[in-house]
């Protein structure tokens, strides 16, 4: 057997998984995952980073930083919306203490 072989010829055995497609359209499905399942992206990413093209190497990194772009932003919101939030429960409450 051949070292680029994928399945066994005799049997149809699997050999090794057959790599992650580069192709335009898996690009974009891999991208849109790392975007709206941020920690997923993670997953995805070092999945083509331990593919030898360098292609699907470009396209692990773009998605753990999108990954973590992601996060960072979602976190900063969170943040803001529960400051938001404080703020208006602390006017609230010092309106009430008047009565």
């Amino acid at each position: 057997m051949r070292s680029t072989d994928y399945f066994c010829f005799n049997c149809g055995k699997n050999l090794k998984p057959k790599p992650p497609s580069t192709s335009n359209t898996e690009q974009l499905i891999v991208y849109l995952k790392s975007i709206f399942l941020a920690p997923y992206g993670i997953i995805l990413g070092i999945r083509y980073l331990r593919q030898e093209e360098s292609k699907s190497k470009i396209v692990g990194v773009t998605a753990i930083i999108l990954t973590l772009v992601t996060i960072l932003i979602i976190t900063k919101l969170a943040s803001d919306l529960m400051s938001n939030i404080n703020d208006q429960v602390n006017i609230q409450r010092q309106q009430f203490g008047d009565f």
